[in-house]
């Protein structure tokens, strides 16, 4: 992913700052695309909803004949059924316009768009033509996935609430603003499987095991009892020396690469001690610019 355009504030009148900031956002129904727009919105861009694809190229000449004064503006596609015709259209007025264009995609796994669905008992936009939710679900991540592949950057909206993604994107939008990063934490158990949208994945497996001290096994890494036992082992203490460091490394440079977030999975037998124990510390770590969200995969299983 590419790194959000910034001008120069003190450079009053030059060719950056007089080019307009265009973001067209695209996405998956029902991963957060409103909310987004609505975010940059409130942070001052001129914003216009489901722009047909005809009129891209109209829209875009009106721009650069300032026939539209705004300097931040943002769009958003409903593609389906385009794709190629878009991604041609995007990847031409990208190179002839004297502007900057930013193509973000809004994405999230089939299981969390599918709970969306099931909660807000909406209608899927591809519903008519495939009954089935969870059908219309991989019908269209297969469909728009070549054009989630050319976008500049990629939002996962996966461990966001609302509110969160609103503030993520105000963030991270905001001009002259220095951008901000969310990191995932998934503690998980490799007998379930590793997370698939996992970017680092830590195997703690071979770490003194609490499921065997009767006293903890009933108990899980949020307690405070299982905390204070694991860390004060040795070993655990080493290794967790040695992680905090590289993990940092790579969170800084793919914050410079200009990355919006990035999915750091921890991984135990089942989930539920050791793994656990390692996320909810690894939240607790300050980092500037950084958001870190902890989730518990398979506590409960």
């Amino acid at each position: 992913m590419q790194k959000h355009v910034e001008t120069n504030p003190e450079a009053k009148g030059s060719k950056q700052e007089e080019q307009p900031q265009i973001i067209v956002v695209t996405g998956q129904s029902g991963a957060g695309k409103n909310t987004v727009m609505h975010s940059l919105e409130d942070i001052g861009y001129y914003c216009i909803a489901n722009l047909p694809i005809a009129l891209i190229e109209p829209f875009f000449k009106a721009v650069s004949q300032a026939e539209i004064p705004n300097q931040r503006i943002a769009l958003s596609l409903d593609v389906r059924g385009q794709i190629p015709s878009v991604i041609a259209r995007l990847v031409q007025l990208k190179i002839q316009r004297p502007f900057a264009v930013k193509v973000v995609f809004v994405t999230s796994s089939h299981s969390v768009l599918l709970k969306r669905f099931q909660e807000t008992r909406r209608k899927h936009p591809l519903a008519d033509k495939v009954t089935d939710v969870s059908e219309a679900i991989f019908k269209e991540q297969d469909l728009l996935d070549p054009l989630g592949q050319m976008a500049d950057i990629i939002v996962d909206t996966d461990q966001f609430t609302i509110h969160q993604l609103r503030r993520f994107i105000i963030e991270a939008f905001t001009p002259h603003g220095q951008q901000h990063m969310v990191v995932s934490l998934t503690a998980f158990g490799f007998k379930y499987g590793v997370p698939t949208e996992s970017n680092l994945v830590f195997d703690v497996r071979f770490l003194p095991n609490p499921y065997f001290d009767p006293q903890l096994k009933h108990l899980n890494g949020t307690d405070e009892p299982l905390r204070k036992f694991l860390f004060a082992q040795k070993e655990v203490v080493s290794y967790w020396d040695h992680l905090i460091p590289f993990a940092t490394y790579v969170i800084n440079q793919s914050l410079k690469e200009g990355r919006f977030s990035m999915h750091i999975a921890i991984g135990c037998t089942g989930g539920r001690h050791r793994s656990v124990a390692f996320v909810h510390r690894f939240a607790q770590q300050k980092m500037k610019h950084i958001t870190f969200l902890p989730r518990y995969r398979d506590m409960e299983k």
